[in-house]
């Protein structure tokens, strides 16, 4: 996989491009937030619910201060859905546990306008694989165009799906069991580092992997959409 900083800028994606996301946790949603505020194609794949692994320690207190489990992002989202929807109700409460944390923020960014059919939760991802780069121009020489790919999932009632993307995203965590259908590392398809998601340099961490990648994308030295905006 892309681990590394990718220096080659003409390996770009503009949007709308279309953009898979393997995994429904607290940096799969952030990087799935992250492409639709930049106007790409993305979509979620998940194979239990939004938030699984954090929630086998849903009981347990917050290693991060509530303030940093959402991104400035994911806070303006949530916060602009519940005016639209619940202008009487009061702000969005901060987590103290990791089930809050799920509940009362990954789930509400997840239906999200930005997000709202674009999680596909149950959606076991199990193959990715090549696909030539098609284009409508048959004149046009695409031998030196990255492939791109189609990944295979399968839900809970064993029904198989495929869907065909330019750029891949795992943010699976530990627990990656994908099979791939040729070498890696390949270009667009990125990992963000598996690591304890509940940990305070591990949120900043995932966040900055994330500006990375899209900047890659944009072909640009920098893409921080979390940096405050002059005014």
């Amino acid at each position: 996989m892309n681990d590394s900083p990718n220096t080659d800028r003409e390996l770009t994606l503009d949007p709308p491009g279309s953009i898979a996301i393997v995994g429904a946790g607290t940096h799969g949603i952030e990087a799935g937030l992250y492409g639709r505020f930049l106007g790409y194609n993305v979509t979620i794949f998940e194979k239990g619910v939004v938030g699984q692994n954090m929630l086998q320690a849903s009981d347990d207190d917050l290693t991060v201060l509530p303030d940093q489990c959402l991104s400035p992002l994911a806070l303006s989202a949530v916060a602009a859905q519940n005016a639209a929807e619940n202008p009487a109700n009061p702000p969005l409460m901060l987590p103290t546990t990791v089930s809050e944390w799920v509940h009362r923020g990954l789930v509400p960014v997840s239906e999200s306008d930005l997000l709202r059919g674009k999680v596909k939760t149950g959606q076991h991802v199990t193959r990715i694989d090549p696909l030539d780069v098609q284009s409508d121009d048959k004149s046009e020489d695409l031998s030196n165009f990255p492939a791109d790919f189609q990944l295979t999932s399968i839900d809970g009632d064993g029904t198989i799906e495929t869907l065909r993307v330019e750029a891949v995203l795992i943010a699976t965590g530990q627990d990656c069991d994908i099979q791939f259908g040729f070498p890696l590392p390949v270009p667009y398809l990125f990992r963000i580092e598996p690591s304890t998601s509940t940990r305070s340099n591990s949120i900043l961490a995932s966040r900055h992997r994330i500006v990375d990648i899209y900047s890659q994308l944009a072909g640009r030295d920098d893409l921080d959409l979390y940096r405050p905006r002059r005014v």
